[in-house]
């Protein structure tokens, strides 16, 4: 609606939302259209011509929006441009103008002329204006009304291409049974097929960076044993706590502190005595293991046993261990 504020104010209201956007459309009347009358005046031995233009020349209902995203509205004025000679019987030039305005500050973004005559066309053109021909032996006398229609894309075979030029705003893509292909959830988060992999931006995860996961708690890369994951860069995985999990290099270099650790307790066991007791110490880079271990001679026997236990501070574990031994002579 035209707003009251100024003869250049415009009023949209979004009746689903129930809010207001008090805007301009400035700069649709300081538009610069000299190149239009110079045109005409050159074209008609130096007449005479003056310049008019209106969101609502052919009634008071205003201009026919086409779309509105964001603050940018785009509409059709009917008869928007008029080019009229001034006391003489040149001809006059009149327009339909489609306009793609920043509702916000009033600036014309986009401007393209509808011309009905081969004549309009060729001075839209020479002006340096976009300009298409929409030639009618009809005139507008009669009642008319505006609409928009929606319809699905039907095809017969062969294989259509939609090519879009601008953003393509949707709440979500289906398959043809109606279950979801690329849905956006409130959350921010994009999730692909009906129970899905989960695409998570930075700005939305938890953790605060990109994630990539599975809803159902499990992602699966590649499906056969052909299929091979190459990863440039770092791979970071938890400290394992099941069999089948893989080890991070830390818990690796606690196992080997562990293993270095325990030989050391072979090294200091007296082949005679009855009873050892030793400590071993371990370390693979940074990761640290200590180890207690027993040993010695059963008497009377030849037998010999030992027992040793040891343990990581990272994989915050025990190992054991223990032996018999038995000597013949």
């Amino acid at each position: 609606m035209r707003g009251t504020s100024g003869w250049d104010a415009v009023k949209i209201v979004n009746v689903s939302s129930n809010t207001i956007l008090d805007g301009s459309m400035a700069g649709v009347y300081t538009q610069d259209l000299s190149s239009l009358t110079a045109g005409a005046s050159t074209a008609n031995s130096g007449a005479t011509y003056q310049m008019t233009h209106s969101l609502d020349a052919v009634g008071s209902g205003g201009p026919t929006v086409i779309d509105f995203s964001g603050e940018n509205i785009t509409f059709r004025a009917e008869q928007g441009i008029a080019i009229n000679p001034q006391g003489g019987a040149s001809p006059a030039y009149v327009y339909d103008v489609v306009y793609k305005v920043n509702a916000t500050t009033g600036a014309v973004l986009e401007t393209k002329l509808v011309a009905s005559s081969e004549a309009e066309q060729t001075l839209a053109d020479a002006a340096g204006f976009t300009v298409d021909l929409e030639e009618s032996d009809l005139n507008r006398s009669g009642a008319s009304t505006s609409f928009q229609s929606y319809a699905s894309n039907v095809t017969t075979e062969g294989t259509v291409n939609i090519e879009t030029k601008g953003g393509l705003v949707t709440e979500q893509l289906s398959n043809p049974d109606g279950t979801s292909l690329l849905r956006k959830e409130d959350d921010g988060t994009v999730h692909i097929g009906q129970n899905s992999i989960v695409l998570s931006d930075e700005a939305v995860s938890a953790s605060g960076n990109d994630e990539v996961y599975s809803s159902s708690g499990t992602l699966q890369l590649g499906n056969n044993a052909s299929h091979k994951t190459i990863i440039k860069g770092t791979l970071e995985v938890p400290k394992p706590k099941t069999g089948n999990e893989a080890a991070n290099k830390s818990y690796v270099d606690g196992v080997g502190a562990m293993v270095m650790a325990a030989a050391q307790l072979n090294m200091m066991y007296n082949p005679d005595s009855v009873l050892d007791l030793g400590f071993g110490l371990g370390s693979m880079d940074n990761e640290n293991a200590i180890a207690v271990g027993l040993g010695g001679v059963l008497p009377d026997s030849n037998m010999r046993y030992s027992l040793s236990a040891t343990y990581s501070d990272y994989t915050a574990q025990v190992s054991y261990g223990a032996g018999l031994s038995f000597s013949l002579k």
